[in-house]
């Protein structure tokens, strides 16, 4: 598997603090199937507290440490963009990083609220050849409030991550209706961990979302979520998605209690 969203360099934002647990987290993720993990800090914290240059040596420090301790586990770099009126910019200037180098990048939407700037901002980022992959929605106001706002965005040619965490109630049961409607309405591409922690409901275990999203998708669609679309999106090749379905019925969150 493949996760595209994990919180693993140490020092850097509200993951890892230390080297040691970049490698506990790394032999979590290996032990439960992941090969590959995407890291991705927060940019505003790379920006405002250290620099590109210091997460590219973070890099190559702890995938030596990781090896020296029989792990064949890789960490490759990207981030996770906040979207703001910035970012057009700072991916000119370098210093808001796609996925592993490639056309992809990883853009988190506010958290609440929904910005005047957002559609024209996704849009000036798709004119520098980048494809948005949205992180998250599922946890994120404005596509709680309006999912359709999200199948426009994949209409245009957008991407959406979503935490595999979300699909089995980790965060909530309203947040896991939200989920399973993106689920059947074909808005979700990856499943990724937004690992912060070895253990608990931030772990870097990827696949406990599979079994849970199959019974939406068919369990060929969920294993592509982990592995097919997100190896694609590390070694920047293109690929087709399913089209967005009409709006679906969502159950309210307390009928789950």
């Amino acid at each position: 598997m493949y996760d595209l969203h994990a919180h693993i360099l140490p020092g850097v934002d509200d993951g890892a603090k230390t080297p040691e647990d970049t490698v506990e987290m790394a032999q979590v993720a290996s032990d439960t199937g992941t090969k590959i993990i995407l890291a991705t800090p927060h940019r505003k914290d790379v920006t405002e507290e250290s620099s590109v240059g210091h997460i590219r040596e973070l890099i190559e420090d702890m995938n030596g440490r990781i090896t020296d301790q029989g792990n064949d586990l890789k960490l490759v770099l990207g981030m996770e963009n906040h979207l703001d009126v910035d970012l057009p910019g700072e991916i000119e200037a370098g210093r808001a990083l796609p996925m592993n180098g490639g056309r992809y990048m990883l853009i988190e939407m506010p958290f609440f609220g929904k910005p005047n700037y957002i559609e024209d901002v996704l849009f000036k980022v798709q004119l520098q050849g980048i494809t948005p992959v949205l992180a998250h929605p599922e946890r994120i106001e404005a596509f709680q409030n309006d999912v359709d706002l999200l199948a426009s965005f994949v209409e245009r040619g957008m991407l959406s991550q979503v935490t595999a965490g979300s699909v089995i109630g980790y965060f909530g049961k309203r947040v896991q209706a939200i989920t399973n409607n993106m689920l059947q309405r074909n808005l979700v591409h990856v499943l990724a961990s937004d690992t912060h922690f070895a253990r608990g409901s931030r772990s870097p275990k990827l696949g406990i979302g599979i079994e849970a999203a199959s019974a939406f998708v068919g369990e060929e669609a969920a294993l592509a979520m982990v592995v097919d679309t997100p190896k694609a999106i590390l070694e920047d090749q293109t690929f087709e998605v399913a089209r967005p379905l009409e709006s679906v019925a969502v159950r309210k969150w307390w009928k789950f209690w």
